[in-house]
């Protein structure tokens, strides 16, 4: 992990929340931290006191950005690149619990009660860069401010919805539906559609990702996806994937099997 820059400085005397001089980084710190919800629903002393608090980090592929049960003191702002949060689950069988993108933020649920982290973040881009924020932030913003008490319970009930869809995809029925819903879910949130109706979706999970968040193996899901690609309804890239025909992908939650490809003898839906 490499630190880029910590700053202890505060921000210009000119901006709204009547901050002292700072630096142009933590301006940049402002800016960045302004397209987070969480965060903007706080207020702008919030945003002032977290941009002057913050640490700037980088993180690799396959590098912990923080391990499961560690005690939360801390929660992240994601700059850049693709973020996977993996719980431990029966039989030491990981789940994947959710991924996070650029302008969101993650772990800050745990961080708000000092409570462990639920599992372990890592990387899905070859490279991730985020600001890092003490949960003394939200403490003071919370304390001070009634309505951003308010908005710190909504984000929390947030997070809560998220696991809540997270169950939907696990109890969405058959693996292949449960992939659509999830690849589904994923497009709404990270995908840009196209003027020819594909949607590219720049989320390189891997195919071990892909069957440890709907719980299924890795050798359904290779098979399901192949099928997909022989069928027209998604592609592999490196960067991701692109989704070629969405109506299809949400005829399956509906129990309708995709047509078959030429030269494939299972139903979409069969096994």
């Amino acid at each position: 992990m490499e630190t880029i820059t910590s700053l202890t400085t505060r921000r210009n005397a000119s901006d709204a929340c009547g901050c002292p001089p700072s630096t142009i980084q933590t301006s940049r710190f402002e800016a960045l931290l302004r397209r987070n919800r969480m965060l903007a629903s706080l207020g702008p002393e919030a945003i002032c006191e977290a941009a002057a608090m913050a640490t700037a980090r980088r993180y690799e592929r396959n590098e912990r950005i923080w391990r499961v049960g560690t005690p939360a003191t801390h929660f992240q702002v994601v700059v850049s690149g693709i973020v996977k949060l993996i719980a431990p689950g029966p039989a030491l069988r990981p789940t994947l619990v959710d991924v996070f993108g650029p302008g969101e933020s993650l772990g800050y649920w745990a961080a708000f009660d000092g409570s462990p982290y639920i599992g372990d973040a890592m990387p899905v881009t070859e490279r991730v860069e985020t600001l890092l924020i003490p949960a003394s932030v939200l403490h003071s913003a919370t304390r001070q401010n009634p309505d951003a008490c308010l908005a710190m319970t909504h984000a929390v009930l947030g997070y809560a919805r998220a696991l809540r869809a997270k169950i939907a995809v696990m109890c969405a029925g058959t693996v292949h539906q449960r992939l659509a819903m999830m690849l589904l879910d994923l497009a709404a949130r990270f995908g840009d559609e196209s003027d020819d109706g594909t949607t590219l979706l720049p989320v390189p999970l891997s195919r071990l990702d892909l069957a440890m968040s709907v719980g299924a193996t890795i050798e359904t899901v290779i098979r399901t996806m192949s099928r997909w690609q022989k069928q027209g309804v998604l592609e592999t890239l490196p960067t991701g994937f692109v989704l070629r025909d969405v109506a299809l992908l949400q005829s399956l939650l509906e129990g309708i099997p995709l047509p078959r490809a030429e030269g494939d003898e299972c139903s979409m839906l069969a096994g």
